[in-house]
């Protein structure tokens, strides 16, 4: 469920018209039709307001929890797995690190040298670039 089922939901448990939940939160009835039409959404202001009226949790008025068994969960290893690019977390990326090390450095001392802060970053985005094209070429290979 969303927020406008379970506005419409918890306003008919509590037996209330929709003019009289607008009066209770000082806003027009169109508004509370358009929150419950899905139209448009409360501000937090009136967000916190609902919470109070009906007695409930942010999260059970915007989303209904009630619907998610406890034991469900989503595990990493439950994933479509064709979407993502596997990685060996002990590989070690000596090369493109030290590129992108060296060009700020580089950079950085020609940034001294000619009084310009420029050099640094551009050596450092060089470096960086160097560094990704030559580890993109090693991991095809």
């Amino acid at each position: 469920m969303n927020l406008s089922e379970n506005l419409k939901k918890l306003r008919k448990e509590k037996n209330l018209s929709q003019e009289q939940l607008a009066k209770m939160l000082n806003v027009s009835r169109q508004a509370v039709s358009k929150w419950e039409s899905g139209k448009t959404y409360p501000d937090i202001d009136n967000l916190i307001l609902l919470r109070d009226i009906f007695n409930i949790t942010l999260d059970d008025l915007i989303i209904n929890e009630s619907k998610i068994k406890d034991e469900e969960t989503i595990e990493i290893n439950d994933l479509p797995n064709n979407n993502y690019i596997e990685f060996d977390e002990n590989e070690e990326d000596e090369l493109s690190v030290n590129l992108m090390l060296g060009g700020l450095m580089i950079g950085t001392a020609i940034g001294f040298i000619t009084d310009n802060f420029m050099w640094g970053t551009v050596g450092s985005f060089i470096g960086m670039g160097i560094g990704y094209i030559l580890e993109y070429i090693r991991k095809r290979i």
